[in-house]
């Protein structure tokens, strides 16, 4: 295959005079959604910086599994080279030609987790083992947006005192440490189905707008561990599924993919592609043919022939 760089430059927003950053936790999603909508979504002027979701799941498994990831870039950032370095080495180890060295790390970080501390404060830790979805949330000032925001706030908060607990991080440390517990979700699921012995399938879909409950599943396929995590204002969600050994997850993955794109009126996948796995919808597949059609450019992608020309 070739690979294709397009790319464009915009402006990005300008940065805001202050910001406030809280973590909130309720007991439903549905609450969640309607703070969503009623607070977050008020209006095109009042948009967040940052909001994402995570369910009770997603919670324990990065508490479980992810601490020593998770504390190296609460200290670090994301960007410090030393935080490339050591996933450098961490994929090194992982493609060595040595039998067991491919889970031989994540093996060591699930024994190791207990040792190092958790990645967010006592007060979140408490909400987040008391309450079943999570949102963390930054807040610019644009015009006046923030204290708008908190009006909002306060008042759904007054109208569901027995549904919401807030939290405001208001130091630095705290702020980044409940960046990283979210930036280490996939990574520690990973680490978490290697340490437990399970298979762990991972999928990203977008839901229309106004849809954000989550796709039903049969009684056929319950996994032993269901992770959701969104970027919560934008409606594309990530969700990693743990199975015991011996389910068939290819057709629990496709299984889950029906019920979104068909029940949901969503689409799977979202953020990440289509790949060889899935079969892109027939508009996806004529626009590609168009744009490459001698079949050179990603071969064999969205369910298309890998043949020259797209021969069968």
């Amino acid at each position: 295959g070739k690979v294709l760089i397009l790319a464009s430059v915009h402006d990005t927003f300008q940065a805001p005079s202050k910001d406030k950053t809280y973590w909130i936790s309720f007991n439903d999603l549905d609450t969640a959604l309607r703070f969503k909508k009623e607070v977050c979504l008020d209006n095109p002027n009042d948009v967040p910086v940052s909001i994402e979701y995570m369910d009770r799941d997603t919670f324990d498994v990065v508490d479980r599994s992810g601490r020593a990831m998770g504390n190296v870039i609460k200290l670090l950032g994301t960007a410090n080279p030393i935080v490339s370095r050591m996933w450098g080495v961490k994929l090194w180890i992982e493609a060595l030609d040595i039998r067991g060295a491919y889970t031989f790390v994540d093996k060591l970080l699930y024994f190791v987790n207990p040792i190092f501390p958790a990645v967010l404060s006592r007060r979140i830790m408490d909400m987040g083992r008391s309450k079943d979805h999570h949102v963390a949330i930054t807040i610019g000032d644009y015009e006046g947006s923030l204290d708008r925001f908190e009006q909002r706030f306060a008042k759904f908060c007054a109208d569901n005192k027995d549904k919401v607990d807030v939290h405001e991080c208001t130091t630095k440390l705290e702020k980044a440490g409940v960046t990283s517990f979210r930036f280490v979700a996939a990574p520690a699921f990973r680490t978490y189905c290697v340490g437990t012995g399970l298979q762990g399938i991972s999928v990203d879909y977008a839901l229309p707008k106004n849809h954000g409950e989550e796709p039903i599943l049969p009684p056929t396929n319950q996994p032993v561990k269901r992770l959701r995590y969104s970027h919560f204002a934008c409606n594309v969600v990530h969700e990693d599924l743990a199975y015991e050994q011996g389910v068939d997850t290819h057709e629990a993955k496709m299984e889950l993919k029906g019920i979104v794109d068909h029940d949901c009126k969503g689409k799977l996948p979202a953020e990440h592609g289509h790949g060889t796995e899935y079969k892109a919808p027939k508009e996806t597949q004529k626009r590609w043919q168009k744009m490459d059609p001698l079949n050179v450019m990603n071969p064999g992608v969205g369910g298309l022939s890998s043949k020259y020309r797209y021969q069968q």
